[in-house]
């Protein structure tokens, strides 16, 4: 982290705000920040002008290239109005072709990175060196996490504004679930773009070990994925024996997500790939702590509100020990007291002060880097 950030005050009219990022076809994580951040910002300032721009940029492959190049096509109907800032979120190295070509038509762009150290884009020495390269042409750094100081190449140019994450406004705007209410059993969830990376069949051997050392419990496993990823996942819930304990639920509406958080104990977040993953916030907004794999992001919350780290070696065998050695009253009652640390923390309000602060400074040409009041 670099020395030297200060607090951030921030005055003037409404802007028009161009946010870049996501993809129409997966929809996850970032294209709900994005939509929440947007609905924040009118909700603090209803004279804000937002346009949004998805990059099509996950899971690119040939087949969608055409897309990609159609999106960076209508970037250019803005070269003669330009947005008082266009707000780029950096997922995959193509996103980066959004931020040279919006340089070339002479916008101001923020750029909030949403990937960690485990990314290809990092590990690469070519590809990070690019990645710098191109951040490099920024206005302004808005990161999400202190970590990612840390975990992803940053030229020292761009100031830098320490945002926060977005969480659904329905968690934060309902009572903290009652893990009262819940079943004897130990409830278990696993969401978000399921993959290999994510760690989505490291879940399933866990409940594996869980059933072997005779603890009741009940998995349910929600997201998106291709064909071939869900067919997997039913093979290896067969060959472990595990219909009726595990329930694989593909893409579910939000609120139905919602739901099975507010519903679960714990969510299974063995990923190897996240940065600062929303999903996990989500669960302890929701009474529900989280069981994450040893990365600085994910270190970083549970360190804060609460959960457990694993290392990456074997994440699934100190996984299920772990849920076995716990006393599930203890478990639901720390899950509480996250939720209620994480709902005052994340309020919109707050969340969206910052994120204007970062705006306004990355269009004032404010220099200093500037974490929130």
């Amino acid at each position: 982290m670099r020395k030297g950030w200060q607090a951030a005050g921030t005055t003037g009219g409404a802007m028009h705000l161009l946010i870049l990022g996501g993809s129409s076809d997966h929809p996850g994580g970032v294209e709900a920040f994005c939509e929440r951040s947007r609905l924040a910002l009118l909700r603090r300032s209803p004279d804000w002008r937002i346009t949004r721009l998805p990059t099509n940029t996950a899971y690119l492959a040939p087949r969608g290239l055409r897309r990609f190049a159609a999106g960076l096509t209508a970037l250019r109907r803005y070269r003669h109005e330009k947005p008082d800032c266009v707000w780029l979120q950096y997922v995959n190295l193509p996103d980066l072709a959004y931020l040279v070509a919006a340089k070339a038509l002479g916008m101001r762009v923020m750029v909030t990175p949403h990937l960690g150290a485990n990314w290809r884009s990092q590990t690469n020495r070519a590809l990070r060196a690019a990645s710098e390269y191109a951040l490099s042409l920024a206005d302004r750094l808005a990161l999400i996490s202190r970590t990612q100081e840390g975990e992803i190449a940053l030229h020292d140019r761009p100031p830098r504004s320490l945002i926060r994450n977005f969480l659904p406004a329905e968690i934060l705007g309902a009572a903290a679930p009652d893990p009262a209410e819940r079943p004897a059993a130990l409830q278990l969830i696993h969401s978000g773009r399921l993959s290999e990376g994510k760690g989505s069949f490291l879940v399933v051997e866990v409940c594996a070990k869980l059933r072997d050392a005779g603890v009741p419990f009940h998995a349910r496993i929600t997201g998106g994925a291709d064909r071939d990823i869900y067919d997997r996942l039913a093979a290896l819930i067969e060959r472990h024996g595990l219909h009726g304990q595990v329930e694989v639920l593909g893409r579910v509406p939000e609120e139905e997500l919602l739901g099975h958080l507010r519903g679960a104990d714990v969510l299974v977040h063995l990923s190897s790939i996240d940065s600062y993953p929303l999903i996990v916030l989500e669960a302890m907004a929701c009474s529900t702590l989280p069981v994450c794999m040893e990365l600085a992001g994910a270190r970083d919350q549970i360190e804060t509100y609460g959960g457990h780290v694993v290392g990456i070696a074997t994440p699934a065998e100190e996984t299920a020990a772990w849920l076995a050695a716990q006393d599930i009253g203890e478990l639901r009652r720390r899950g509480r007291e996250a939720a209620t640390r994480v709902r005052i923390d994340y309020d919109w309000d707050a969340c969206a002060g910052a994120l204007e602060a970062a705006l306004r400074a990355c269009v004032e040409r404010d220099g200093r880097d500037m974490v929130p009041a």
